[in-house]
């Protein structure tokens, strides 16, 4: 992944230089973007540019730089192509236009870093009349040559930031950037054989330093003399500053990820075989005191149709306990519309100490933006709150459950159903069956008669 590294070039100016990743670099085919060469005999050097067709995508291009024209460096001519004979083309020192475009057979895909310089808000160009921003490297004879000079002047427009960049409390809000071979990759792939390299093309086959740096360097224009049309500009040095042509912290990366235990983010600085405190150990025991801390920058933009728009900023300060990750959860402002949404996580290393930062960015893009909607989502449990109706269901009661026991302590009880199955029954046969239930009883007078036998006996 790409990473930055800021550096201050003076009180309103900011450079942001952005090293393509080593593992996948940003790599453009010479076909597609072609390269300018001139040769600069005043100092013996060599300026590159990308040619104009290509200027929206690499910003580095003849009509907007400007080239030293004494030995010292203390005067520079603007090498505007508006005018009827271009300056290189009126200059015998400096290569003409039709000699500038370089040939690669075959084409050669070339990795680029980006360079992005950035104004402090309500920036002023007090006592110049603009600054070139020069990119040099030095060539194995130490010779510098210029991988780009770009010739900003006071009436120039530099480009807002919708995102400004706050550091050390100065907010810089707009800036110009551009593209340039990465050097890293230049002086990896550099064959005193190949002819056909670019490094070999813009050293003249000499090759650069064994560890070459990188320097910037910025010139402020204190006074503009135009003869023949031609812009002269002396100049005085504002500051320059050295750079590792490679990102020595590429071990280092951003990570943010979505939690397993729950509906929130991830967001934490990753060491390749390292932990990311040891690595903020290491640093600030480089500088010499606990001077880094670590600052976490969370922007969500929410998928609009086709559109993308910014819902929120948040910024996390972390001092200590860098292991621990930053716990965060987005709210989707318009998740019942909004297609996805992406979390652009920024992760800025600042040292105290001398102001330098180490950034690295990582983004994340869901499609669940319900998940994360201005309210939770809720299972649908009807009535709220919820009205249980509790039921006991009791058999019905035809004594075939009532339990009888022996009323000991201990003994076990049967049910009457069970009594009834284990009873022995047996019949008994009576021969009379007096009902006591209709009996009555009453009281009359007794009739007495006479009955004479037959055979002369008499009764009562």
């Amino acid at each position: 992944m790409e990473s930055s590294k800021f550096l201050q070039l003076s009180e309103g100016i900011l450079l942001e230089y952005i090293y393509t990743s080593q593992s996948e670099p940003t790599e453009l085919n010479t076909a597609d973007y072609p390269i300018d060469i001139m040769r600069d005999g005043h100092t013996g050097g060599s300026y590159l540019f990308n040619t104009s067709d290509v200027s929206a995508e690499m910003g580095n291009y003849t009509d907007i730089s400007a080239a030293a024209i004494d030995v010292n460096k203390t005067q520079y001519a603007y090498l505007d192509t508006d005018i009827g004979v271009p300056y290189n083309d009126f200059d015998p020192l400096l290569t003409d236009t039709a000699n500038l475009l370089q040939t690669f057979s075959p084409q050669q895909n070339i990795a680029y870093d980006k360079i992005r310089v950035h104004f402090i808000s309500g920036f002023s160009f007090t006592g110049y009349d603009g600054i070139i921003f020069e990119t040099l490297v030095p060539r194995r004879d130490g010779v510098l040559l210029n991988l780009s000079s770009i010739n900003f002047l006071k009436t120039d427009t530099p480009v807002f930031n919708p995102d400004p960049v706050l550091i050390n409390d100065n907010l810089y809000a707009s800036f110009i950037e551009w593209r340039v071979p990465s050097l890293y990759f230049m002086n990896n792939s550099f064959n005193a054989a190949d002819s056909n390299g670019l490094g070999f093309k813009l050293t003249e086959g000499k090759g650069f330093l064994s560890t070459p740096t990188i320097t910037f360097k910025a010139t402020g224009i204190y006074e503009t003399i135009v003869e023949n049309s031609y812009s002269y500009y002396n100049v005085e040095e504002i500051n320059s500053v050295t750079l590792p042509s490679r990102d020595i912290y590429d071990n280092l990366y951003a990570s943010v990820t979505e939690a397993e235990g729950g509906d929130y983010f991830e967001l934490t600085g990753m060491v390749t075989g390292s932990t990311f405190q040891s690595f903020i150990s290491q640093l600030n025991a480089t500088s010499g005191g606990l001077n880094n801390i670590v600052f976490h920058e969370i922007n969500v933009s929410e998928q609009i149709d086709t559109s993308f728009v910014k819902s929120s900023t948040q910024v996390f300060t972390q001092t200590t306990n860098f292991d621990n990750p930053i716990l965060f959860r987005p709210i989707i402002l318009n998740s019942a519309v909004a297609a996805s949404f992406t979390i652009n996580y920024m992760l800025r290393i600042y040292n105290r100490a001398d102001n330098t930062q180490i950034i690295k960015q990582a983004k994340l893009t869901s499609f669940d933006v319900k998940k994360y909607g201005r309210r939770l989502m809720k299972i649908n449990l009807g009535v709220v709150p919820t009205v249980a109706n509790v039921y006991n269901q009791i058999a019905p009661d035809d004594g075939n459950n009532i339990i009888v026991n022996s009323g000991g302590n201990g003994g076990s009880g049967q049910t009457t159903e069970k009594i009834v199955e284990q009873l022995v029954v047996k019949t008994k046969y009576v021969t009379s069956f007096r009902d006591k239930l209709n009996v009555k009883a009453s009281i009359s007078p007794a009739k007495i008669q006479t009955i004479t036998e037959t055979d002369g006996s008499t009764t009562e």
